[in-house]
Formats: C-alpha cells, structure tokens, sequence
C-alpha cells in the first residue's frame, strides 16, 4: 500500500497533467473498495481472478506470496483515444516507478504543465 500512498500524494501534479491513475489489483472488491476510500483520488479496480491481466499478459507466474500466479507491476501510459503510449513493467515484482518517474514519462509524452 505504500506505493498507493506515494500516488495519492501526488495527486495535485497528475491533475495539473490531466492524468487519472487507475490502479489494477488482483485484490478482491472489498479490499479494493476499502483501497479506494483510503486513496479517493486514485481510481482502484479489483481485478481478483486477473481476468483483465491475463488479457493484457500481465500475469508474473509464481511471483505471488505463495509461489502462485500474481499481477505484474504494469504502468500504461494511455491517452485520451486509447493508445498506449508507453509502457512500464519491471523484471522484479518488488520494484515500481516511483511517481516522479511517472510524472517524468507523462511530461515526455505529453509536456510539462504550463
């Protein structure tokens, strides 16, 4: 949760870029729910049977806390017609973007904010 934490702080730059954080977690609804209300200014969506990773081959095997399949960390880097732009995914479960390294990428992609 610490990495949500990190993205909710910098909720005020994201809306000055114009970009919305959607987090996808292999979670159930009732612990994305509880994700939501703890971090209002991200949008969190269960993703509990991966049906949206596997779709998207976002899966790490093995790589959950009992050697099960777990969701990769994925950044998408979409616009506003769809099209992933960029993209983001670390060889090691345990590591993500930190979000001035997002904030960064969208800058490249999309320009600093006046």
């Amino acid at each position: 949760m610490i990495e949500l934490g990190e993205l909710e702080k910098q909720h005020v730059e994201f809306t000055k870029r114009g970009v919305r954080v959607i987090v996808v977690s292999n979670d159930p609804v009732e612990m994305a729910t509880m994700n939501q209300a703890d971090f209002p200014h991200l949008i969190v969506v269960s993703d509990a049977d991966q049906s949206m990773a596997k779709a998207l081959g976002m899966i790490h095997p093995g790589a959950g806390e009992h050697r099960d399949d777990t969701n990769a960390p994925t950044i998408l880097f979409v616009d506003g017609d769809g099209t992933v732009r960029d993209m983001a995914q670390p060889l090691r479960i345990i590591n993500r973007l930190s979000p001035a390294d997002v904030l960064a990428t969208a800058d490249k992609l999309w320009g600093a904010p006046q």
